[in-house]
């Protein structure tokens, strides 16, 4: 567990001085920003516009960030050649994986609380009150969380088998079809309607992860949200394993 937390630890750090996560996050906040002056457009649908682009823009930003630094965790040291005097070490090819992913993660939850903090504070300066952080505003936000745990376990299983550029593509991929599980399944009919069915037990299913509207609306969050979470995570988890078992045969050479 050290070895885990130790990388994870140095990864978080390398991650937070790229050039990318920096901009995407900076990029991130001026959506929200822009959403605010944008929103002022608007007549009595001001908190309604605000919420779905700064949440959208937060969604948005975080998965690209999943995407493309996920998709280098491990594909990017092994064409920089860094990898193999690491697991030279008393560190096995799970352990670094798994050390990887966490740092990825932990920075990515600190993009979302930032991003949600400044979405959170307009929303609260124009209600003059605290209660825009109510429970849909913070189930919202985890879900989107755990989008993003998703996302990154799917973009190291693909770094760990394949190149960078191919595992940034076959990821974003997956996130594009995971969005749309459900309405594929529900508008695809016919001889080959076996087809969305497979795909929605195949793919994460990105588009239940989503609270969005009880917060544009003010109601509440979705009764069952917690177990879409729980799926999920359950999801990340296994692709995670599946990584580590491809990733233990992979040859670095």
């Amino acid at each position: 567990m050290k070895n885990v937390l130790s990388i994870a630890f140095v990864t978080f750090f390398e991650i937070l001085r790229r050039k990318l996560q920096v901009s995407l996050l900076l990029f991130g906040a001026l959506l929200i920003l822009a959403a605010y002056f944008v929103g002022g457009l608007t007549i009595g649908e001001w908190h309604r516009m605000i919420s779905d682009l700064g949440l959208t823009a937060m969604q948005f930003i975080g998965i690209l960030i999943a995407v493309f630094v996920g998709a280098s965790l491990v594909s990017g040291d092994i064409e920089r050649r860094v990898l193999l005097p690491v697991v030279a070490k008393p560190v096995s090819r799970t352990q670094y994986l798994f050390g990887r992913y966490l740092g990825l993660v932990a920075i990515l939850i600190v993009n979302l609380v930032t991003m949600a903090a400044l979405l959170g504070v307009i929303l609260a300066i124009d209600d003059r009150s605290m209660r825009p952080f109510d429970a849909a505003f913070l189930t919202a936000i985890a879900l989107i969380g755990v989008q993003f745990i998703v996302v990154g376990a799917v973009a190291a299983l693909f770094s760990a088998v394949s190149s960078t550029t191919l595992a940034a593509i076959l990821t974003l991929a997956v996130v594009i079809a995971g969005q749309l599980t459900n309405e594929a399944r529900a508008l695809w009919r016919g001889p080959a309607a076996w087809i969305p069915q497979l795909l929605w037990y195949l793919l994460p299913n990105l588009g239940a992860l989503n609270a969005n509207e009880a917060v544009i609306y003010r109601t509440p969050p979705p009764a069952q949200v917690w177990l879409l979470a729980t799926y999920a995570l359950l999801y990340a988890a296994a692709a995670l394993a599946l990584a580590a078992l491809v990733f233990e045969k992979r040859d670095l050479r």
